[in-house]
């Protein structure tokens, strides 16, 4: 007795007999196969089956639901596409916008670089010299830090020059400007010489030792906020004009001390 499968187009179902073949849900273009079969054919076109293709009713034309089956799979193309194409627009996107952040980053840097060259060969080129003994404000200023234990290198270049500052308008304070910072072998110092010759003895220790801490501790300024002020490295020094010579040392001993125990760690 012949044995029929057929398939759902998924999976293999079978085998059955001609009997339970005629049971199964078929319609006529379900395909079949039986042994000796070389291919799987269509129901409707196996002579041998025409009993069951005749039983069978006949095929409802429908394009609605044609058309439907088309749109929804046409749907879940677009659902799988989709996604793929706003992620490559959405990524793509992204990297133009960084590429463009970065560009403009450099150029910042470049020309606030430039400017700052500038600034400061306009500065060293107008310095001269003082009739001030600038080096008796630097030796003390080693001999003070030295009590603390601090003993950086002696640079082998120090410049210490008046030089015009009335004419910066941008800037948080106009008394002294250093570029030594983070050379070791460089202290270069140019102070206002409007701003020295009003400043008493108390707030002209306080300008030297503010600018040396920042050529020969390599430390920053503090931020200009009520907190900071009255210590050594607040920018805004102009405001110490009452301060006395006891005030400064306790605030330059302060500063040391908190230098001290950094470098002891």
């Amino acid at each position: 007795m012949k044995k029929y499968f057929y398939t759902d187009g998924v999976e293999k179902l079978g085998p059955f007999t001609f009997e339970e073949l005629k049971q199964q849900p078929i319609t006529r273009e379900t395909k079949v196969w039986y042994y000796g079969l070389e291919n799987w054919t269509k129901l409707a076109d196996l002579d041998e089956l025409k009993d069951i293709t005749n039983s069978l009713p006949p095929p409802i034309k429908n394009n609605k639901v044609i058309v439907e089956k088309q749109d929804e799979i046409n749907n879940e193309k677009n659902i799988q596409i989709s996604p793929t194409k706003n992620q490559k627009k959405r990524v793509r996107g992204i990297l133009i916008a960084f590429v463009s952040i970065l560009v403009l980053f450099i150029v910042f840097l470049f020309l606030k670089k430039q400017n700052q060259y500038k600034f400061y060969q306009e500065i060293k080129s107008s310095a001269y010299e003082a009739d001030v003994d600038f080096n008796f404000y630097v030796e003390k200023f080693y001999r003070d830090i030295a009590v603390y234990g601090i003993f950086p290198k002696r640079p082998t270049t120090s410049i210490i020059k008046f030089a015009k500052f009335d004419h910066i308008t941008d800037a948080t304070h106009i008394h002294g400007i250093s570029y030594g910072s983070n050379d070791d072998d460089r202290i270069e110092i140019y102070v206002n010489p409007s701003t020295w010759n009003s400043f008493k003895k108390p707030l002209r220790y306080y300008l030297i030792y503010h600018e040396l801490a920042h050529d020969v501790l390599n430390l920053d300024d503090l931020t200009n906020s009520s907190e900071n002020e009255g210590k050594l490295m607040f920018p805004a020094i102009a405001s110490y004009e009452a301060k006395t010579m006891d005030e400064f040392i306790e605030s330059s001993h302060a500063l040391f001390e908190e230098v001290a125990a950094k470098w002891k760690n």
